[in-house]
């Protein structure tokens, strides 16, 4: 008699809502639209076919910027982020050097990308590091996890931890204070500590022996890496936004934080403690500096918040302290069933370096039914307007219609709604090896069903979010 094993849990995602309040159409291609034709109508009332003809320098590209996509995004959406971008590179924005005199005040940090400064100050019960920014008034702390190797786990107990994490996703939907969540796992080089350790201990020995031994660590330094799990929380303080943080208000973020811990240990994942402010330069400068992080190994804590040195930031990627970065966008998560270890070929692969970032932002439930609503009549109005004209109702609509119509159903039950944003950062530490690491990533992306999209014009930025533990929002 043969005792029957458990099935895993499968995930499936929803398509990519594309919103519309006419013919898939957004209010800016509309009005863009209506341009076109008064420009076309006026020409034939004027001269009849001469005159739309003449006008047609006019009203053709207008009509063409209305409706035409390039790599997925309308063309009239194109037109402010290119204009931003010029602007920026025209008023020296795209590049920042770090100057080597001390800022004014201790817990002060400026990282480009970000506007303004954050200010650090340290939690007393817990020890970790709060990062308050007042221009958006959220106060942010970082976690470090790890987990007990899922993909070795047999069926079981795997379906017990998705089950556990879905829990604790919904809590943060209950949770007024919890503004968002970011998982950050990215790969390190490491070998410096080995090496380090080499060259203080064991150099003294037979010379032969030494440069031999020696080599091997080199090529292991050159060649290794780690992988390293982070957890940022962003939460709103209770006296709003601008505000300094006080006694009271650090007191209430260090219980919704305690609570958070609960709900990891809760989930099985292993909590290896906060960021202290004294670890936390150290922290955000392995995303810009990853062969000086490497090289130095673990030296302890340090009182500087720095951050880059210098950056750089291209169309399409950018430059820090001794790598170049380019960030991808997930814009289509499996939308057929797949195991819940279906990122392993973007987190794990070996020789490449990638920084994998899901922001996940609860939304209160009123807010997520006044949006499903507001999209199911904007669906109803396009559905309508296709049958008038005589237009068929593709299968990608009806998918998302489906889509949301099981979201609302989740909702009234009483579940949580939440919105994720995924984003790739690759990392290589020159151009050439970052056009051939973002070739293996849109492969390693493909083998885990998902479509992702090099973001452009915006990399400076994108870093930023994608590659530092700060739970910044969405692009």
């Amino acid at each position: 008699m043969t005792t029957p094993t458990a099935e895993t849990t499968t995930a499936r995602f929803g398509r990519l809502e594309h919103r519309g309040i006419l013919l898939g159409l957004g209010a800016a291609q509309l009005a863009v639209l209506t341009i076109a034709m008064v420009i076309a109508v006026a020409g034939v009332y004027s001269a009849g076919m001469g005159g739309l003809v003449a006008g047609a320098g006019l009203w053709v590209p207008l009509a063409v910027a209305a409706t035409a996509s390039v790599r997925g995004r309308p063309v009239i959406q194109w037109l402010p982020l290119i204009g931003q971008w010029r602007a920026r590179r025209l008023l020296g924005q795209t590049t920042a050097a770090t100057s080597t005199r001390p800022l004014p005040g201790l817990g002060v940090l400026r990282i480009p990308g970000i506007a303004g400064q954050l200010t650090v100050t340290e939690a007393p019960s817990s020890g970790a590091a709060l990062i308050h920014d007042r221009r958006t008034g959220v106060v942010c702390a970082v976690l470090r996890v790890s987990g007990a190797g899922f993909v070795l786990q047999d069926p079981s107990a795997q379906n017990g931890q998705v089950a556990s994490w879905g829990r604790l996703l919904g809590s943060l939907c209950q949770q007024p204070a919890i503004v968002r969540l970011q998982v950050l796992h990215r790969s390190l080089p490491s070998g410096g500590s080995v090496r380090g350790w080499w060259a203080n201990n064991a150099m003294a020995g037979a010379p032969w022996a030494a440069r031999v031994l020696a080599d091997l660590v080199a090529d292991a330094e050159s060649t290794g890496d780690h992988q390293q799990t982070l957890l940022a929380v962003a939460l709103r303080p209770p006296h709003g936004r601008g505000q300094v943080l006080g006694p009271a208000g650090v007191a209430t973020i260090e219980q919704h934080l305690g609570a958070l811990v609960d709900g990891l240990k809760a989930a099985e994942l292993h909590v290896d403690g906060w960021v202290t402010p004294d670890r936390l330069g150290s922290v955000l400068r392995a995303s810009y500096d990853p062969d000086g992080a490497a090289r130095a190994g673990d030296l302890g804590g340090t009182a500087s918040l720095l951050g880059p040195m210098g950056v750089s930031e291209h169309w399409d990627h950018v430059r820090t302290d001794s790598a170049v970065h380019a960030v991808y966008w997930i814009t289509q998560w499996p939308r057929s069933d797949v195991h819940p270890a279906f990122l392993q070929p973007l987190l794990l692969a070996p020789g490449t370096r990638r920084t994998f970032t899901l922001i996940a932002e609860p939304l209160p439930t009123a807010k997520a039914l006044r949006e499903i609503r507001r999209t199911k009549a904007e669906h109803a109005a396009d559905a309508a307007q296709r049958a008038r004209i005589g237009q068929v109702q593709d299968e990608a609509a009806r998918a998302e219609d489906a889509e949301l119509a099981r979201r609302e159903q989740d909702l009234i039950a009483g579940h949580g709604d939440l919105r994720f944003t995924g984003l790739v950062t690759v990392t290589a530490t020159n151009t050439d090896d970052l056009a051939a690491a973002c070739a293996a990533t849109e492969a390693a992306a493909a083998q885990a069903m998902c479509e992702i999209r090099r973001l452009v014009g915006q990399q400076g930025q994108a870093h930023a979010t994608g590659a530092l533990p700060l739970a910044r929002g969405p692009l």
